[in-house]
């Protein structure tokens, strides 16, 4: 499984697809740190740039691989579950992705935005231990990027092959649900920003339901994908 991922994230790489996404979502995150903005506030901004993130960075990972490449992959993985092994470390390494700028947005919006302690605090030292002496702002912002994490990999798993082949249908599915995902109060995402703020020195954490449900639809997600891989390494062999 090590050599999996090494493949995949050299992978992901050296296809320059994970461009598109970086800038994005640090255009994103630029624009919601714009003004005066507290950190709570900056948190749950750069926590739901996340979701349409790592959903593209999922399906990155998804589409990088030409057919016959993938199938000698999988073939080398196993025989028998070299398909769901190969496509599994695709989606690891794609939420690994998503993680990576989900600390590099937390880490610029510390940076960045009004510190949580009372003012008067501008620089960088005193953004810092104001975090410190104050950590469950700091903390509730990153347990609500977990949840966007994992709603945004689930996201572009479900709306990309194998389980969406056409590719002008998965990228349109896949921004519909990221849009879905943030909007609709039925999503885990939706229900951990609206419960993460309660004001700039205190934090109501998202709740543990909401990080269940995340966790659950990012199971079945990648359960789903790994299984379609499946049939459709079987389908061709």
């Amino acid at each position: 499984m090590t050599a999996l991922l090494r493949y995949q994230a050299a992978l992901l790489l050296r296809s320059n697809r994970w461009i598109f996404p970086l800038i994005a979502y640090g255009a994103l995150i630029a624009v919601g740190a714009a003004g005066s903005t507290p950190l709570a506030e900056g948190l749950d901004w750069s926590a739901a740039m996340l979701v349409p993130a790592v959903a593209f960075i999922t399906r990155s990972m998804l589409v990088a691989e030409p057919d016959p490449s993938r199938a000698v992959v999988a073939a080398a993985a196993g025989p028998a579950d070299g398909p769901v092994r190969a496509q599994l470390a695709a989606l690891v390494v794609a939420l690994g992705g998503g993680a990576v700028l989900g600390i590099i947005g937390a880490v610029f919006t510390l940076l960045t935005s009004e510190p949580a302690g009372p003012p008067p605090q501008s620089g960088v030292t005193d953004r810092i231990t104001a975090t410190i002496d104050h950590p469950a702002v700091f903390l509730a912002g990153l347990a609500t990027a977990v949840v966007c994490l994992f709603v945004g990999a689930a996201a572009g798993t479900l709306c990309n092959p194998p389980l969406l082949r056409h590719q002008g249908a998965a990228a349109l599915a896949t921004l519909a649900v990221v849009i879905v995902a943030l909007a609709a109060n039925v999503s885990p995402a939706n229900a951990a920003l609206r419960s993460d703020i309660a004001s700039n020195t205190a934090a109501r954490w998202p709740s543990a339901v909401s990080l269940i449900a995340a966790a659950v639809v990012l199971v079945i997600a990648w359960t789903a994908s790994a299984m379609a891989a499946a049939r459709r390494e079987r389908s061709l062999a």
